[in-house]
């Protein structure tokens, strides 16, 4: 399809700082863009986008979509009907994004997308703020957890399991929410 000319990859989050804080230790910088109060976004490569959808009840798994950069967000989702491949209604957020969502014969959700204008990326002095904003909160998280390892360890019951440094929960996987470190 030569008409596509970006991606983007949509991931429903969590808690905005928390958001910040894992995704900014895996880039090793803040987003590039943050269009909404509750969205983030970080540009993997030229025309490829992992976005952050944040404060949603239920992050995580099965919840990701790729939606694919078009010119004409319309023209993309008439050729889809045309096809006779179902795809929902052109939704806009004005001044920043048309959208249409589809899902694959497997249940994958994907779409077309199509900027109503130009990404704003960071200046270098935005960066250069967000950074020190990060620190600021990674100094205040170390203060808290030193703070939490001071106090007495309430779990004297022998019967049950410890909690591993990693702040895993046997039986789930990932961290512990709140357990940012």
């Amino acid at each position: 399809m030569s008409d596509l000319t970006g991606m983007t990859i949509a991931i429903n989050a969590g808690d905005t700082n928390e958001v910040l804080d894992f995704y900014t230790r895996v880039f090793g910088r803040g987003p590039d863009t943050a269009p909404m109060d509750d969205f983030l976004e970080w540009q993997i490569s030229p025309g490829t986008w992992l976005q952050l959808s944040t404060g949603h009840d239920r992050p995580g798994a099965n919840n990701a979509r790729v939606r694919l950069e078009v010119a004409d967000v319309e023209a993309a989702a008439e050729r889809m009907r045309t096809a006779e491949v179902p795809i929902g209604d052109v939704v806009t957020v004005p001044d920043v994004v048309a959208f249409a969502n589809f899902s694959d014969y497997w249940g994958n959700a994907l779409g077309f997308y199509q900027l109503l204008t130009p990404r704003r990326l960071l200046t270098p002095e935005e960066r250069a703020e967000q950074e020190r904003e990060h620190e600021q909160h990674l100094a205040d998280l170390a203060a808290n957890n030193a703070e939490e390892e001071a106090r007495p360890s309430i779990n004297t019951d022998e019967r049950l399991p410890s909690v591993p440094d990693d702040g895993s929960v046997i039986g789930k996987t990932g961290p512990t929410p709140g357990r940012l470190e």
